[in-house]
């Protein structure tokens, strides 16, 4: 619709201050000509937008001007206050910002949608750290706030990081943002000329020096972060194992593994009734040989008879570890 063209124009315009007419057209995926359209009406309507010629020209607003949300519909109104959460914004110190800010856009929400947009503020709760307690190198510290401040005043930081390997290296990079993923935080940032997710947890130290960082006005920190994810997920080497599993371990057997489908049992059961024969999916071979030590006795590999083997060698080593004092 022409009507959330130009709200998507506005709210453009207001984030970058000024775009050219081209990429406003492939942003809001119109052609530029229809965005000296679009230009036109706003113009005529009294918002405060217009074009400027020359190599530092383009479509331009008012940064004064302000915009009401009083053209949200009921299921924009509820996908809004279901997003909020505080999880993101405590750790980052913003969790009054963000309460006070709910409360401003509730007010600013269409009467008629406003009671159920409360309700669902109340009744949706997103809490990504899941029943366990966030382990203490995931918790908010003095590293974490530096590289907040680093992040938010656009300044570099020297930083010390510690490879899996226990040996650190110390480093000067250029922030872009930190990604909250998981129960974990991440930094984003400039090495060079190459952009690493570090988690945050690595970070042993981090001073913000009073050098400014490089412009990144066209770096997008989603797309990185996605790229990081495909390249990430396209090292492992799917694994699929026929086991036999114990019928009380079901529910486990659905939350660890990609998939979980019963097939024709090979055999007998390892045991008494209440066992059944599964297919279960692993993402590669380590994660399958977690999985299936977590599981213990109730649960027997049949295929493929390397896994059967490697699990059999690996308790074999733990047997000869703990009998290595004599006892």
């Amino acid at each position: 619709m022409r009507a959330d063209r130009l709200l998507s124009m506005i709210w453009l315009l207001r984030t970058h201050g000024r775009l050219s007419a081209s990429d406003l057209a492939q942003q809001l995926e119109v052609s530029r000509r229809t965005v000296l359209r679009d230009v036109e009406a706003l113009s005529a309507a009294g918002v405060p937008v217009w074009c400027e010629r020359g190599p530092h020209g383009g479509v331009r607003i008012d940064p004064d001007f302000r915009i009401d949300v009083t053209g949200l519909n009921r299921e924009e109104s509820r996908a809004l206050f279901a997003g909020l959460t505080s999880w993101g914004a405590a750790p980052l110190g913003l969790g009054d910002a963000l309460a006070s800010a709910s409360r401003k856009l509730l007010a600013a929400v269409p009467d008629s949608h406003r009671s159920r947009s409360m309700g669902i503020a109340s009744r949706v709760m997103v809490d990504p750290q899941g029943w366990l307690p966030l382990p203490e190198s995931e918790r908010a510290d003095v590293v974490f706030h530096a590289v907040q401040e680093a992040v938010l005043t656009r300044h570099r930081l020297r930083m010390v990081f510690r490879h899996k390997s226990r040996t650190t290296t110390q480093d000067v990079v250029d922030p872009h943002g930190i990604v909250a993923a998981g129960r974990s935080w991440y930094l984003c940032a400039s090495h060079g000329a190459e952009v690493r997710f570090t988690r945050l947890s690595r970070i042993e130290e981090a001073d913000v020096l009073s050098e400014e960082c490089a412009d990144d006005s066209g770096f997008d920190m989603t797309a990185a972060w996605q790229k990081q994810r495909e390249e990430f997920l396209d090292r492992f080497e799917a694994i699929t194992a026929t086991v036999w599993v114990r019928d009380e371990r079901w529910s486990d057997v659905q939350e660890w593994t990609l998939r979980a489908t019963t097939t024709d049992a090979e055999g007998e059961p390892p045991g008494d009734d209440g066992w059944t024969c599964l297919q279960l999916e692993f993402m590669d071979h380590l994660h399958a040989m977690t999985i299936l030590l977590r599981l213990g006795p109730d649960a027997c590999v049949i295929t493929p008879k390397r896994l059967r083997q490697d699990l059999l060698d690996y308790v074999d080593l733990m047997r000869e570890r703990y009998r290595a004092d004599g006892t």
